[in-house]
């Protein structure tokens, strides 16, 4: 029995062995000082005449001794730029010429310059899909001008460029002034693709006073919404984003004005659900979104004054909403997720117009019920 015991933790012993010695060999092939290796945080894509070109803001880690994470008394990332045919193939030029081995674990924002197609978004992010670890959760967003030019802002603060800028867009798609887009949303969605347009501001624009070191919100803005189709792309205007937002389920804040008696009331609204059914009526395709959500005025109002609120709150959000979701529909413009609706619904149906689905939703019906509560 003795003699048993001792053989099988002699074999337990050995294997444990084996298996330490491969991870040792292992890491010791593998192994990557961090003056080696680049951590990407963001990088631009843009047109050129070869085909394409990337730039990638790489982290600097603080040097031997510091207390922070970041070099606070310089720029706290260095700015690669190369060109391929491909985005791949420009990725891997950067490599080559940065001397590093990229490592796009911590990538958090993609930026497409205002010239880039969207037709085919898996040729485009071929790269992301490949063995490169980029999180699915990577902001995407598209500059107004170049990309390059949002790459080549580098920030002397506790935060990369890259984190502030992503702060920028989550805060602005939270409050309904855009509305964000992922790698995983781009990838999965079947109608048309929102996503935020930042702008440069220009010095000249800045306030003087700080212009030595400029913050992110000096730096750049939210300029809209880029609404992008097979035919092109257009801006969603400011004032029809809060609608977009709550037609799409993307909403978690907002704000809206209303005349009541006279008074001048502004409700910010919070707590949005959206909940859709698609029926076949007479030959027609009937979408009917239903929505709630909660208004918190900036006046005291009284049980009867807080009824009307709520009545004229809804009817303005139902006007607006419907005027919006039919317009874009008629044109084949769908960011409202119609498209995977009418597929998981009325597949055969969907079979037959997929490629051509502006002729299925132009097809489509719209009604839509917003209960609004006041808080």
């Amino acid at each position: 029995m003795k003699k048993h015991y001792k053989h099988s933790a002699r074999t337990v012993y050995l294997l444990v062995t084996a298996v330490m010695c491969c991870i040792l060999l292992s890491a010791r092939g593998r192994s990557i000082s961090i003056d080696r290796r680049g951590i990407v945080h963001a990088m631009g894509i843009d047109t050129c005449e070869k085909g394409y070109r990337v730039s990638i803001q790489i982290f600097q880690p603080a040097g031997s001794g510091s207390d922070t994470a970041v070099d606070v008394t310089g720029a706290n990332v260095a700015v690669a730029v190369s060109e391929g045919k491909t985005v791949s193939e420009a990725l891997s030029a950067a490599g080559s010429s940065t001397g590093k081995e990229l490592f796009f674990g911590h990538l958090q924002l993609i930026c497409l310059g205002s010239d880039i197609r969207l037709d085919d978004p898996r040729e485009l992010f071929a790269f992301a899909l490949g063995g490169r670890n980029i999180s699915p959760s990577a902001d995407i967003c598209m500059a107004q001008g170049k990309a390059e030019e949002l790459m080549q802002l580098k920030l002397t603060e506790d935060e990369t460029s890259a984190e502030a800028l992503s702060s920028l867009i989550k805060t602005s798609a939270e409050y309904s002034r855009t509305i964000g887009c992922d790698l995983r949303s781009l990838f999965s969605d079947e109608g048309s693709i929102a996503m935020p347009v930042l702008e440069v501001i220009s010095e000249s624009d800045t306030d003087s006073s700080s212009a030595d070191s400029p913050t992110i919100s000096q730096s750049v803005k939210v300029a809209g919404t880029a609404v992008i189709t097979h035919e092109g792309k257009s801006i969603l205007p400011e004032d029809a984003t809060l609608f977009a937002a709550l037609l799409s389920g993307k909403a978690e804040k907002g704000s809206i004005v209303t005349i009541l008696d006279d008074i001048s009331i502004t409700s910010e609204l919070d707590n949005c659900r959206r909940k859709r059914t698609i029926t076949a009526e007479n030959g027609r395709l009937m979408l009917t979104t239903n929505i709630i959500v909660s208004a918190r005025p900036d006046h005291e109002l009284d049980t009867d004054q807080s009824n009307k609120l709520s009545t004229a709150v809804s009817n303005t959000l139902v006007s607006d909403c419907t005027y919006l979701q039919t317009g874009m529909l008629r044109n084949g413009t769908d960011i409202f997720g119609t498209s995977l609706l009418i597929k998981q619904r009325f597949p055969k149906l969907w079979l037959k117009y997929q490629n051509t689905p502006e002729i299925l939703l132009s097809a489509v019906d719209v009604i839509v019920n917003i209960t609004v509560k006041v808080v």
